[in-house]
């Protein structure tokens, strides 16, 4: 059975794959998927530009069309935000043709999330559930709004959690005790309000990302800018924190309201790096924190301060014990592995 995967190269640096785009798909040339590659184009502003870099989508799905061997498998991440001609029609005549299945890995749903939602991501949505064989979702909340969608349980498949490769060798990576929060991503807070209002939270915060506005708060220490790929490194003390939305206490609007379902990628930083976490208590993820034993369920951001005070260092040595564990697993792609392989053998 061949194997394949499509693999949305941007042109433009600046619009480059993210982390973990990128991760699933060294993990799949691991499990020994084939890349096609389809460059995609964020630069067209005339008519005449936009047809031709249209006309060239539909000359790439061709070539990749006919590349692809009758009975194969074919992975592909979705959502996939560029319209482009001739890869509906391709997908099409591959499952009618040459009897392809489609693997699809899901990375958001913009139902879902809310924010960027259209038409297009709509469309591409439902097309996704009529194409697909198998369905890797992120954890068994997300599987249920598929059900509630009409497609079949059976083809759904459990992430997770999302892994985090690191090329350093953190398998003897050691935390320190300490009572500080962690919060790496987006630091603007028109898009993550509940930053605003840190300040009035009786504890302290390291912050790592871009957009910081917030050095008048004496409770926060910014950290800078550091790559994705080297930032694993550098987290080793404390604990890391998954919260989103407008307040402070509770996780609201469409960016807090989506950890109801989807796993965040900065949960898996924090643990690949070896920090225990706190996480809303009705996030998703939050029943795997609890399951692991690997952090601290909390309603309002002002319950961190109690649970802080109550911690002594062995209580914290024995969490970031589990965290680390988990950490090995995450660094070396294991769930992404044993999702794509479970999906192998339903396809069988």
């Amino acid at each position: 059975m061949k194997k394949y995967q499509i693999v949305f190269e941007s042109e433009d640096v600046a619009n480059a794959s993210s982390k973990a785009p990128s991760d699933i798909r060294k993990i799949a040339n691991d499990l020994d998927f084939e890349e096609l590659i389809v460059k995609l184009k964020f630069d067209s502003t005339s008519y005449l530009s936009k047809f031709k870099t249209q006309a060239g989508y539909r000359s790439k799905w061709k070539k990749i069309y006919n590349a692809i061997e009758p009975n194969s498998v074919i992975l592909i991440q979705s959502p996939i935000y560029v319209k482009q001609m001739g890869r509906s029609r391709f997908l099409k005549k591959l499952k009618s043709e040459k009897n392809a299945r489609l693997i699809f890995v899901v990375h958001d749903v913009e139902e879902l999330r809310g924010a960027y939602n259209d038409p297009f991501q709509k469309e591409q949505f439902d097309e996704m559930l009529k194409l697909a064989n198998v369905i890797i979702v992120h954890n068994a909340k997300m599987i249920d709004f598929f059900v509630k969608k009409g497609y079949p349980q059976d083809q759904l498949v459990n992430l997770e959690i999302f892994d985090y490769l690191v090329d350093a060798d953190i398998s003897n990576k050691s935390v320190r005790f300490s009572k500080e929060v962690t919060i790496a991503g987006n630091l603007d807070e028109q898009k993550t309000k509940y930053l605003q209002f840190l300040d009035k939270i009786n504890t302290n915060f390291i912050l790592y990302g871009p957009n910081f506005n917030l050095s008048s708060f004496k409770n926060i220490k910014y950290k800078g800018i550091v790559p994705a790929e080297k930032i694993p490194e550098i987290l080793d003390k404390g604990f890391g924190l998954i919260w989103d939305g407008a307040s402070i206490d509770t996780c609201k609007g469409d960016f807090g309201n989506y950890l109801k379902y989807n796993n965040p990628h900065k949960l898996s930083l924090y643990l690949v790096s070896g920090l225990p976490v706190f996480i809303w208590r009705k996030a998703a993820e939050a029943r795997f924190i609890c399951e692991n034993n690997l952090g601290y369920q909390i309603n309002s951001l002002n319950d961190i301060p109690n649970i802080l005070e109550k911690i002594t260092p062995e209580k914290y040595k024995n969490i970031a014990n589990n965290v680390h564990s988990m950490s090995q697993k995450l660094a070396k792609g294991w769930f992404t592995k044993r999702a794509i392989n479970e999906s192998l053998r339903k396809l069988k």
